[in-house]
């Protein structure tokens, strides 16, 4: 088969949701994780990649739609990967990191805890104060880009907001842009670390070349 051929969208049943969030179906016996994809669902997947256990894939359309699937808030959310699970209502994402917590302490762990308190909630949005950003020059889009990597790419997304990201930093990406292209060295430039505390917001810039004084 050629690899224009194999490429080519196919439909596949989703049977669960693995830990970081996407959907689990199996293809001719071989196991695919599909982002996007819910339990329950059939989604018609492009593959995004092959290895000797399992494929990847990211679905383009679905069908018979798990009754907690919501649209998504973010409206990067189809090309950005720095989120996994927008499309799931906010109380089932918590049911399943939370069965993920218990499945990872029954097997590493060897152990079953005898309570499970219910889980501690805050916002729903704006929640993450850690992050890696990554940097990268693009000419064609006037400049450096900031933000997640797209999904199953290793391009940086276009983007210009996040709803997942304290809104110290991620209404603020337009104005990091800015700032990243206002440097002697926007195209050495590999990374941004964010680190948010209640009152502070830190940012720790990776530069593969030394800063002139005017920088």
């Amino acid at each position: 088969m050629s690899k224009s051929r194999r490429r080519e969208p196919f439909e596949v049943v989703i049977d669960n949701l693995s830990h970081e969030g996407r959907g689990v179906g199996r293809v001719n016996g071989k196991t695919i994780f599909v982002a996007g994809a819910l339990p329950g669902e059939t989604a018609l997947v492009r593959k995004t990649r092959g290895r000797k256990s399992f494929d990847e894939g990211i679905a383009l359309e679905i069908s018979n739609h798990n009754p907690d699937r919501i649209d998504a808030k973010c409206s990067h959310y189809e090309i950005c990967g720095g989120c996994s699970l927008q499309h799931l209502t906010t109380e089932k994402q918590i049911a399943h990191k939370q069965s993920v917590l218990l499945e990872l302490v029954a097997h590493h762990g060897n152990t079953t805890p005898q309570e499970v308190l219910p889980p501690l909630t805050a916002d729903a949005w704006h929640y993450r104060r850690r992050a890696r950003l990554g940097v990268k020059f693009v000419e064609k889009k006037g400049g450096a880009l900031v933000g997640f990597r797209e999904k199953a790419s290793p391009y940086i997304a276009d983007i210009a907001s996040c709803e997942v990201l304290d809104k110290s930093v991620g209404y603020r990406l337009g104005e990091l842009r800015e700032l990243v292209n206002g440097l002697s060295i926007p195209d050495k430039i590999a990374q941004l670390e964010v680190a948010i505390g209640d009152d502070t917001t830190a940012i720790i810039v990776r530069h593969l070349e030394p800063f002139t004084v005017e920088d």
